[in-house]
């Protein structure tokens, strides 16, 4: 390479780089950004804070608690010929693919004797809850990561309900029926919260 072709070629790059830094403060000039003092769309929350227990309620729908008051045993023992595959529902029964289900609601989960739990199952703690059962009944998967249990779970909430009303059945001594928190409780929960807007 003589010196001409390097000086050509030096002066390429001199110009790709002035012409990139003339760029780069023509975009500067063009398009500069001052930091904003203030929101420019400020957001509302007295909106959201006014919304009603009620207005909240609706949007998450019932709880296990308002299905329950419309629950019907019959219908339970209806939708639950879909777990019969692999549950027995009599005192004594013996487990099949699933545990009996005799007095499993108030039941501490995963403690029936004859039946080999997932490790899923033996390292969840609790009870079998109207709320936790309704969520398990919802979508097992989800409730409880890597369970056995390979049904999809009941997608309506009445089902789901009429079902759990049905294995409350299935006890020598039945829990209590839950009962639906008044306004006045869920407002006293609310405003008990701590602010976080």
């Amino acid at each position: 390479m003589n010196s001409h072709d390097f000086n050509k070629a030096a002066m390429g790059v001199l110009m790709f780089l002035l012409l990139a830094i003339g760029l780069h403060n023509l975009t500067e000039a063009v398009f500069h950004q001052e930091a904003m003092a203030a929101n420019a769309f400020p957001i509302d929350v007295s909106a959201v804070a006014s919304a009603s227990v009620a207005d909240v309620a609706m949007e998450v729908g019932p709880t296990i608690e308002e299905l329950m008051q419309t629950a019907n045993i019959d219908k339970g023992m209806t939708v639950f010929k879909k777990c019969a595959a692999c549950h027995t529902p009599e005192s004594g029964g013996r487990a099949k693919i699933g545990p009996n289900l005799w007095n499993v609601l108030g039941g501490d989960i995963a403690t029936n004797g004859d039946f080999g739990y997932s490790n899923a199952m033996l390292a969840q703690e609790g009870n079998w809850t109207y709320e936790f059962l309704n969520t398990y009944l919802t979508k097992p998967k989800d409730a409880i990561p890597k369970n056995k249990m390979v049904f999809a779970g009941l997608k309506k909430g009445s089902d789901r309900a009429s079902v759990i009303l049905y294995l409350r059945s299935l006890s020598d001594a039945p829990i209590d029926l839950p009962v639906v928190a008044t306004v006045e409780a869920v407002e006293a929960v609310v405003e008990a919260m701590p602010d976080t807007m």
